[in-house]
């Protein structure tokens, strides 16, 4: 069975300064395009679709074509908010499941898209996370409210593998933004599973993340 992908490319990087996280060089390649070709190399995926800033379009095509390994890929313009990117995304994707990643997540691994994409088949949705490690505090203007069991405790990744309709129905039940797609299934009671991820997944945001990749990436490629 293969699933759809989207790649979300849509944001600002208003964190990252003035540069472009999408397109900022990574080991001499592009963010994107790394993101796009771990997809491209995993076994399951059909089309690729980008989610772009709609004044982009032809920018991103272009930078990520080659990257798409011969699968079809679109490009379609997103929105002001992360669900009105991906909902451009799953629509224009036909599988009844699909795949949604974070475009600024680099280091995503064929392996890990796999396995999200193997798990993922009779179940409403799975996401990738890895359980934390730090001490969580709930705070409320700058005062501890809430000591969360950290046992209990995961952080979410992308890949997030999804029922498509269900996505899009849960999308229709609120016009309130969600930070990622379990939260986005939650709406309907409906539970994803979780697929171990990885901690080198790191998702870039600001310019030391990208740094960090770079070790990261060196570090793989050392015997």
């Amino acid at each position: 069975m293969e699933i759809d992908a989207v790649i979300v490319a849509a944001g600002g990087s208003t964190r990252f300064g003035v540069a472009d996280k999408l397109t900022a060089m990574l080991e001499g390649v592009p963010v994107l395009v790394r993101s796009v070709a771990a997809f491209a190399a995993a076994r399951g995926v059909g089309r690729i679709v980008v989610v772009a800033h709609p004044g982009r379009l032809a920018e991103l095509q272009a930078l990520v074509g080659n990257a798409a390994g011969g699968h079809p890929l679109s490009v379609v313009a997103g929105g002001a908010r992360r669900r009105d990117s991906v909902e451009a995304g799953v629509r224009a994707c036909t599988t009844r499941y699909v795949a949604i990643h974070d475009g600024a997540r680099p280091l995503v691994t064929q392996a890990l898209v796999e396995r999200c994409l193997a798990a993922a088949p009779g179940t409403p949705g799975v996401i990738a996370a890895i359980p934390v490690t730090d001490t969580i505090k709930e705070v409320h203007d700058g005062v501890i409210t809430g000591h969360p069991d950290r046992s209990r405790l995961w952080a979410a990744q992308t890949p997030q593998v999804v029922l498509c309709q269900a996505w899009l129905d849960a999308a229709a039940a609120s016009d309130g933004d969600e930070t990622d797609d379990a939260a986005m299934l939650s709406r309907l009671g409906l539970e994803c599973r979780v697929v171990e991820g990885d901690i080198e997944n790191l998702k870039i945001t600001r310019p030391a993340d990208l740094a960090i990749a770079a070790a990261v990436l060196r570090a793989r490629e050392q015997p």
